[in-house]
Parts: structure tokens; C-alpha cells; sequence
């Protein structure tokens, strides 16, 4: 009898243990997704009074990605804790909680630098610039004819770096698995960056015919947008990254929504019908990428690192030790990060992914990991790295406040800018890694540049913004 007792005395503990990890794990999701669900409605209602765009303002995207990446998952997880990317490398037990605060901190400092920066900009009076230079933009026909010249041109010659062929069987599902060529005995090889900025054009060229079209509501320009729109959509299957399905949308929106439009039915119609087209076939470049394995969309955005990701910032505040900080260098490796890999075979990764991949995580099977803005800053800087956030959150407030001035936009047609370079430029910093894109973006204002001058309008205002009349802006062609 005593040992039936004690033997139930130890099941009676065993349960009571069980049931009080149980709560202490329930009670952690829960907080970790009320922290998650704040940071993404903090930036959203921030943008919504503060933001120069409606609906896209820096603060707008914030509040998106960090609703992907850290309130999806956060729930997800909650659900099923064996979906997080972070599990693969067994984390100390307090790892995601931590790992959520740091990224919960980073968020809410973003936003005090965005608000703090901020200075009052008439949408009427940019949304009505916008609309004039839209209106009078030019030679349409050889913009159209670009777009398909210069991605052609791209295509062919990154199937000749490739060294396959046009009509090779396995050509999709090559460049969707395989993102590197060449790679060296430190696992980095070439993506080919340096070929796929002439992809540039044609991404141009949609916006500059969308703005037309909308402006004019010319059906052919229309039409001609929707062909370079499939283009794109092609582009990103040949490119292997579903990135560029969600920048296809933020560029049609965004261009809608600097012009002035408003959000009506036909407008719902046609971003739900751009939603299931990137569904659609980002299923099909998920297939190709795992050679016909059953893996589906879900899986591979919750157990990725994708967005603002929860998991990225609980990996590198559990793993990153102070010797591996980097005490900002690679905020400066676009310093070298010009010169092609074709010339320096042995040219380091400038994408801090890689390093975070093979150094911190041990993981040397090639490619890297999505480091984040604020996985890069604590990579650099520790906890100190939250000092990034409020300096990014200004950055984003008075870039936007240039691009979208009435006086910026006559002048040199800027609100043009503000999906081509602007948001790729948020998306960097919250999802990628700051010398990545520098490099990239560097090459691609050339090419903006050049087509500006041959395809878009200036005008000149006759009153600096703060005199211009409320009724419309002023100007001198």
C-alpha cells in the first residue's frame, strides 16, 4: 500500500509539474502575441495620421511586416511550437521571449524616431503634383518596347552565366533552387546581382505606364501596364525570389495610392485578384525550388525568416557572443561591395546573412539566412543595437518627406522614386541587411536617372511648399 501511495503521490507531481509548464508556456505565447499584435497596430495607426502616403508611408509597411513576421508567426507558433525556424537550433528555454522583447523594443523605437522627426506635408497638394507629371509622361510606346528589350536581354544573359540553356527541361527549377553559381570555399558565390539590376527597367516602366493610365484613364496604356505586369511576374519566377511577386503589388498599389486614389470596389476587386495571382504562383516557385515536394505556402513563410522575423531576433539574442559582434562594419561593406565577383573571386559577402548563417548559427551548408534590420544591429552592437531603431525611424520620416514635397515632385518627379528606391529601402532594413541593398540601389539610380530624363516631365514651381496656395499647387513648365 505505502508504495501504491508513493507511486501515486509521484504521478500526482509528475502531472502537477506537466500542467505547470504547460501554463508557464501558455502564459509566455500569449504575451509574446499581445507584444506582437502592438507593434503591428503601433506603426499602422501612426502612418494612418502621421504618414505623407496614404496606406504605404514607412510606417504602414512597418506595421505589415511586422504583422507577418512577428505577429503571424508569434501565433503560429503559439499553436504549433515545432513550426519556428528557432527550434532547428535547440534555444535556451527563455530564448523566445527574449528574443521577442528585443524585437518588441525595436519596433516601438522606430516609431519614436519616425514621430519624432516628423513635419507636416500636404498630401493634396503632392498628390496633385504627382497626378500633372503622371499626365504628361511621354514616348510610351518605347518604354513599352524597353521593358520587353531589356528584360529579354537580362534573361539571356543570366542563362549564359548560368552556362544552361533556354530550352533546358530542369531551366525553372534550376534557378529557383539554385540562387548562387561559383561558390567559394567560404560558401559565398555570385547571385548575378549585378546582371538583374537591368530587371530595373521593366519594373520601371509598369510604374511609369500604371501612373499614366490612372491619371488619363487610357485603356491602352492600361492594357499596356497589365502586359508588363505579366512580365514582372515572369521576372520573379526566373529571379527564384517570391519577393519580387509582393514588390509587383506594393508597386501598383503605392502608385495608386500617391496618385490620389481611393480605395472602391474595383480597386478590392483588383488587389484580391493580385493576391491570389501571387498565391498562385508563389505554390508554383515553392514546388520548383523543392523539386515536386509536397511543401506548402504556410509552411515555408511561418518556418521561415521572412519579414520582421520573430525568429531571426530570438537566434541572434540567444546565440550571438560578444566576440562575434562586429561593432557596425558591416554598415560599411558597400565600400567594396561595387566591384563585380567576376574581377574578385575571393570578394567577401556583403550580405550580412551569410555571416550570420556560417558564424553564428554554425551552419555552413551554403546560401544565407534573412538577417533582419534588427538582427543586423544587434550583430553589431548587442542590445546596444536598439539605438538603430529610432535612427532608422527617422530616416524612413524624412526620406518620405523629400520624396513626396509638391516642390521635389514637380522638379524632378520624385513621388517616382518612392516605390522604385524608397520602399525597397524599408524593406531592406527591416528584412535584409543595410550594404546589400546600398550596392544594389547604387546601380539601379543610374538606370532611374536615365529614364526619368528620357520619359517623365519637370516643371517649376513658382512658390517654395510652405507658400503654395491650399487650392493646388503653382507651377512653371
Amino acid at each position: 500500500m505505502r508504495q501504491r501511495a508513493i507511486v501515486v503521490d509521484d504521478l500526482a507531481a509528475g502531472r502537477g509539474r506537466y500542467f505547470r509548464i504547460r501554463i508557464g508556456t501558455l502564459m509566455e505565447a500569449a504575451l509574446i502575441i499581445a507584444l506582437a499584435l502592438i507593434c503591428t497596430l503601433l506603426p499602422l495607426v501612426i502612418g494612418q495620421r502621421m504618414g505623407c502616403a496614404p496606406y504605404v508611408s514607412p510606417m504602414h509597411l512597418l506595421g505589415y511586416f511586422c504583422g507577418l513576421g512577428f505577429l503571424f508567426k508569434a501565433a503560429a507558433y503559439g499553436v504549433a511550437p515545432d513550426l519556428a525556424f528557432f527550434q532547428q537550433f535547440t534555444p535556451s528555454p527563455s530564448a523566445q521571449l527574449r528574443g521577442a522583447l528585443y524585437l518588441g523594443l525595436f519596433v516601438i523605437l522606430i516609431c519614436v524616431g519616425y514621430i519624432a522627426f516628423a513635419r507636416p506635408v500636404s498630401h493634396a497638394q503632392s498628390q496633385e503634383a504627382a497626378r500633372l507629371i503622371a499626365s504628361q509622361i511621354c514616348r510610351r510606346d518605347w518604354l513599352f518596347a524597353g521593358a520587353f528589350t531589356f528584360a529579354a536581354m537580362t534573361f539571356a544573359l543570366v542563362l549564359r552565366a548560368r552556362g544552361v540553356g533556354l530550352f533546358d527541361p530542369a531551366l525553372l527549377a534550376g534557378l529557383n533552387a539554385t540562387k548562387q553559381i561559383n561558390v567559394n570555399d567560404a560558401g559565398v558565390g555570385a547571385t548575378l546581382a549585378g546582371i538583374k539590376t537591368f530587371f530595373i527597367i521593366p519594373k520601371f516602366a509598369f510604374v511609369l505606364l500604371l501612373s499614366n493610365g490612372i491619371v488619363l484613364r487610357a485603356r491602352r496604356v492600361m492594357v499596356q501596364a497589365a502586359i508588363v505586369g505579366v512580365l514582372l511576374i515572369g521576372i520573379a519566377v526566373i529571379s527564384g525570389d517570391r519577393f519580387e511577386l509582393i514588390e509587383l503589388l506594393v508597386y501598383a498599389f503605392a502608385t495608386h495610392a500617391l496618385l490620389g486614389g481611393r480605395i472602391a470596389a474595383r480597386t478590392v476587386f483588383l488587389t484580391i485578384l493580385g493576391l491570389s495571382t501571387v498565391m498562385v504562383v508563389s505554390v508554383y516557385m515553392t514546388h520548383l525550388r523543392f523539386h515536386g515536394a509536397q511543401v506548402s505556402l504556410f509552411q515555408q513563410i511561418v518556418g521561415s525568416t521572412y519579414f520582421l522575423d520573430l525568429n531571426v531576433a530570438v537566434m541572434v539574442t540567444d546565440r550571438t557572443e560578444f566576440e562575434q559582434l562586429l561593432h557596425g562594419e558591416s554598415y560599411t561593406w558597400w565600400l567594396f561591395g561595387w566591384v563585380p565577383r567576376a574581377i574578385w573571386l575571393d570578394k567577401p559577402a556583403i550580405d550580412l546573412g551569410v555571416y550570420f548563417k556560417r558564424e553564428i548559427m554554425q551552419t555552413y551548408t551554403g546560401g544565407a539566412f534573412n538577417v533582419t534590420g534588427p538582427g543586423e544591429a544587434f550583430i553589431n552592437f548587442g542590445w546596444f543595437g536598439l539605438g538603430v531603431a529610432p535612427v532608422l525611424g527617422a530616416i524612413y520620416r524624412k526620406g518620405e518627406e523629400i520624396l513626396l514635397n509638391p516642390a521635389q515632385v514637380l522638379r524632378h518627379g520624385t513621388y517616382l522614386l518612392y516605390p522604385m528606391l524608397f520602399y525597397p529601402f524599408v524593406q531592406a532594413t527591416l528584412q535584409s541587411s543595410f550594404s546589400a541593398f546600398i550596392v544594389g540601389a547604387a546601380a539601379q539610380s543610374v538606370l532611374l536617372v536615365l529614364m526619368v530624363a528620357l520619359f517623365v516631365p519637370r516643371f517649376r514651381p513658382r512658390f517654395r511648399p510652405c507658400l503654395m496656395p491650399k487650392s493646388g499647387v503653382s507651377y512653371a513648365a
